[in-house]
Parts: structure tokens; C-alpha cells; sequence
């Protein structure tokens, strides 16, 4: 039996809470939203876009901007809107269960809870649950009644993490910068709202039950831009903030006074922000447009994305193709072509997963080559060296000669030193001819090395104090085997242009017709 000093606890805990459920907590108008607070009432008065966001009935809902623009505080108060527009059903009161989510714990602690208790941690009597997973109840009172909110906070550090998604019911998620998380998060919790909760057994009310979202802009060859903005499903909806900076007529970077959040930021805030970044971070975090901005040194800061890379590139037809091959069980394959006056065209990038060399070279590759060039039929492949050892498992062919076997002419690059590769591809990247870029590539059908160019192949930084210091390699991930591909290209299509250019040629008098002629 419980003590009657238990008893009187539970007893002040229920009066308490009671007496709370009575008070009002919240109130709602058509211009802000009052949080009563202890110390200080905290007024949330929505921007142009969050008006638009709170309107929305769509299915899925993302907002999209850059920093300091209120996105996630415009979702914490989607929540709040949202439970108190719910049917009563629930002993006569409004109730509805939402999942948070980010993509790591450290994320999700440091900077989304964060976010929800700087707003609401004081809303109404709340409870709070460690186990199985951070949970907060809220019970409150908006003026027309009690309202309970039951949030569940969610990190997806792993790849299994994503279980947790699959026994969830619940009213709505929001998922803080979803380009942060895997595209599977978003397709398992379509199916996880949706009048889940309640379900309509126990609420046949019509109510919105559905998905929030915020993120800062990814690439456009982000998942996000694809099903977004390319595929105009009828249930998403997207609602880009404006730009923190304007150009005026001098072409200067000025604040944009009527950007989402203003008022609460310094006059000068993306001023500041931007002074002594790349044109990609001013695009992403200040004027909230596509663009890729990674972490790291990047190995090739001569790539200019304006400049070397183009929608569509076409090949030249019956020029040979130029193979350029990485092995291991994720090859890749980079096709190249040069030009008569020396400029490199990059025109597509097969890859693999878990697949060997043959498979690769057999299933992709050549597939690929017939279909994507008709007119190219001459292939050569220049790939890593160290294909021409045979395995030491079983007694096989080596990768270079499993490729000629199956019809591609293949040599072993000259090196495999990451240095000369690296400088080879500078080679291009660094010259003009005839006043165009020596390297075109075609982003399109190279989104992987296009990633690798502009955030992904980095060299990655040591963990060491006082002055920046990296390790003397690039980064291996995705974008690094097709990386590696383009550079056996390179290196041998650069060393034949560096040895014509060093070629000493004879001065020629032009007024004499004989040595006019043998020129």
C-alpha cells in the first residue's frame, strides 16, 4: 500500500494539474499568438510566409530559407496551432500525438528541443519521459478548453533508426532540416500519419493530419528539388522565405528589409554573414537558393560551377571515348571526350554498388556506352594500375583484363599517385581555348562527380588546435571513385597536351612561300 505521504503527493500533483488545465495558457488572434509565461509573455506574430505555412491543409508541408529566417520556430507553432484545431474526442477534449525528428541526437538535443522549450517549455502542466523514447505531455489550456499534446522526440544517428519510424501512430511529424535526413524517413512517416491518430474509430471528425518540414536549400540534385519542385506531386507543398540580401545598383550586398524574421535580427546580420564567403554559401545561407556547400577543404577550388559545368553536353560523334575506370565493389566509370583544340568534355558517370568489375563493365557500362552514344563507337579505358594484379583468392584475371575481354581496349593509367592525378585535372580546370573553359561538364549525367566538385571530395580537416591543419588525402565517399576515374582520364590526356605544348617548334618566315607550305 502507498504511504500517506505518497498519496498526499499525488493528490497536490492532481490539484496542481487541475488547476493548471483551468488557466489559460495560450491565446490565438488573427495577428499573433500570446505564450503566458512566468517571467514574460512570449508573442509570436507570424512572417508572410509563415502566414502562408500556418493556412496550408496540404499533406506535406516544407518551408525552405536561410539562416536566422524562423523556420523551425514557425513549425514549433504549426504544432501548437494544430492540436488546438482538433475535434474534441478525447473526454471531450482535443488531443494529438506528433513525432520530432532530426537527424542526429547530439542535433536534436542541442538545437530542435531546444527550439520547442524556448517557446513552450512553460505551456501547461507537462510530463516528461526519458524511455523508450524522449518524451514530452503537455496539458493546456487555450480558452476554449483543455488541450493535450503528447510530442515524441526522435533521432535517426542510424540507418536502423529508421524502426523507430515503422510502429509509430501519430497525428503529424515535423522533421527538422529534412536534407538532413534520409529520404526513407519521410516515405515511412507518410504512412504513419494520415489519421493514425486518433483514427477515425475514435474521432470521425475530419481533422488535418499530416507532415511539416523545414531545411536550408540542398543541391539541385538533392532528392528535395526532385520531388518538390521537379515533380509537382499534388499532396507537397513548398514555401520558399526571401532572400537576407539584395543587390543595389552597384552591385553591393545590402540587408533585405522585408526577409522573413527581420525584426529580430541585427540590421546588419547577413551583412555579416556573408563577408569572406564563397558565392555558394552567400546562395545557400543568405539568399536561400540552391547550391552545394560542403565541409572540408575542397581538393579543386578552380571548379567553378558557372563556368565548368553545364545542364546538357553533347558528344562529338565518331571522336573515341575515353574510359576512365575505378575498381573495388563500388567502381565507377567516367566518359570523357577532347576536343581537336584540347578541351575536355566530361559527359557521363556510371557508378556501382556492390557489384564486381565484370558485372559492372558487362551490366552498366556497355549497356550504357550503346544507348547513350550511338555515334561513338571507338571506347578506350585508361583505370587504376593496380587492376592489372591478378586476385590473390582465386585464380582469376585481373580487373584490366577482364575489361579487355569483354571488348574494351583498357590500359593501366600511367600512375596511381594522387598527386599527379590531382594535377592533371587542374591542367583543364585552370586553361582556356578559344576563349571557352578547357573542362566542360555535363551536370546532368554526372551529378555524383558535379557533388564531389562542389562539396563532397574534400580533404577533411585533423582534430587538432590552433591553426586549421588536414590530412594530406582527399576524403573517400561516394564522390571519390568517380573522382578517381576523371583523374586517370586526366592524367593521360593532360601529359599528351603538356608534352605538344613543351614540343619546340621552328620559327617559320611566313613571306616564304616554300616554308609556308611544309607548315
Amino acid at each position: 500500500m502507498a504511504s500517506l505521504a505518497q498519496c498526499r503527493q499525488e493528490f497536490n500533483q492532481i490539484r496542481d494539474s487541475l488547476s493548471k488545465s483551468q488557466s489559460q495558457h495560450i491565446q490565438f488572434n488573427d495577428k499573433e499568438t500570446i505564450i503566458y509565461a512566468s517571467d514574460k509573455n512570449k508573442i509570436y506574430v507570424p512572417s508572410p510566409t509563415g502566414k502562408l505555412f500556418h493556412e496550408s491543409n496540404s499533406f506535406i508541408n516544407l518551408v525552405v530559407g536561410p539562416y536566422g529566417s524562423g523556420k523551425s520556430t514557425m513549425c514549433v507553432n504549426y504544432i501548437v496551432r494544430s492540436v488546438c484545431d482538433m475535434p474534441r474526442w478525447h473526454n471531450g477534449r482535443r488531443r494529438a500525438r506528433w513525432a520530432i525528428v532530426r537527424n542526429t541526437s547530439g542535433e536534436l538535443y542541442s538545437t530542435t528541443l531546444q527550439t520547442w522549450l524556448t517557446w513552450f517549455g512553460e505551456l501547461g502542466d507537462i510530463r516528461k519521459r526519458q524511455k523508450p523514447l524522449l518524451t514530452y505531455e503537455h496539458t493546456f489550456n487555450d480558452g476554449q478548453g483543455v488541450v493535450e499534446l503528447e510530442l515524441i522526440f526522435i533521432a535517426l544517428d542510424r540507418e536502423e533508426d529508421l524502426r523507430k519510424i515503422k510502429s509509430l501512430e501519430v497525428t503529424g511529424a515535423y522533421i527538422n532540416e529534412l536534407s538532413e535526413v534520409p529520404q526513407g524517413a519521410l516515405s515511412h512517416f507518410k504512412g504513419r500519419v494520415n489519421h493514425r491518430y486518433p483514427s477515425r474509430s475514435f474521432c470521425p471528425d475530419p481533422y488535418w493530419s499530416g507532415i511539416i518540414a523545414d531545411t536550408n536549400p540542398p543541391d539541385i540534385d538533392h532528392w528535395i528539388y526532385k520531388d518538390f519542385e521537379l515533380k509537382s506531386l499534388d499532396s507537397y507543398r513548398i514555401f520558399h522565405q526571401p532572400a537576407g540580401l539584395l543587390k543595389n545598383e552597384d552591385g553591393i550586398w545590402v540587408p533585405n528589409v522585408h526577409c522573413d524574421n527581420a525584426s529580430n535580427l541585427a540590421n546588419d546580420y547577413y551583412v555579416k554573414l556573408a563577408e569572406g564567403q564563397t558565392e555558394d554559401f552567400v546562395k545557400v545561407y543568405c539568399l536561400g537558393e540552391y547550391g552545394s556547400v560542403g565541409f572540408g577543404k575542397k581538393v579543386y577550388p578552380e571548379f567553378n560551377p558557372d563556368l565548368h559545368a553545364v545542364l546538357s553536353l553533347g558528344a562529338l560523334q565518331g571522336e573515341p571515348l575515353y574510359l576512365g575506370i575505378d575498381f573495388g565493389l563500388t567502381p565507377a566509370c567516367v566518359v570523357c571526350q577532347l576536343t581537336p583544340r584540347g578541351q575536355l568534355l566530361v559527359l557521363k558517370e556510371y557508378i556501382g554498388i556492390d557489384i564486381g568489375i565484370r558485372s559492372f563493365i558487362e551490366m552498366v557500362v556497355i549497356p550504357g556506352l550503346q544507348k547513350d552514344f550511338p555515334y561513338c563507337t571507338k571506347w578506350i579505358g585508361y583505370a587504376d594500375p593496380a587492376g592489372n594484379n591478378r586476385s590473390e583468392i582465386v585464380d582469376e584475371m585481373s580487373c584490366i583484363g577482364e575489361i579487355n575481354q569483354l571488348g574494351i581496349k583498357c590500359h593501366a593509367a600511367r600512375t596511381n599517385d594522387i598527386e599527379p592525378r590531382l594535377a592533371s585535372v587542374r591542367f583543364f580546370l585552370n586553361r582556356m581555348v578559344d576563349g571557352k573553359p578547357a573542362f566542360q561538364m555535363d551536370r546532368t549525367k554526372c551529378p555524383t562527380l558535379f557533388r564531389g566538385f562542389t562539396k563532397d571530395y574534400v580533404y577533411t580537416r585533423l582534430a587538432v588546435s590552433g591553426e586549421e591543419r588536414y590530412r594530406d588525402k582527399p576524403n573517400k565517399n561516394m564522390s571519390s571513385h568517380p573522382m578517381d576515374g576523371l583523374g586517370y582520364d586526366c592524367i593521360e590526356l593532360a601529359s599528351d597536351n603538356i608534352a605538344r605544348d613543351k614540343t619546340v617548334k621552328n620559327n617559320v618566315d611566313m613571306n616564304n612561300p616554300v616554308f609556308r607550305w611544309q607548315n
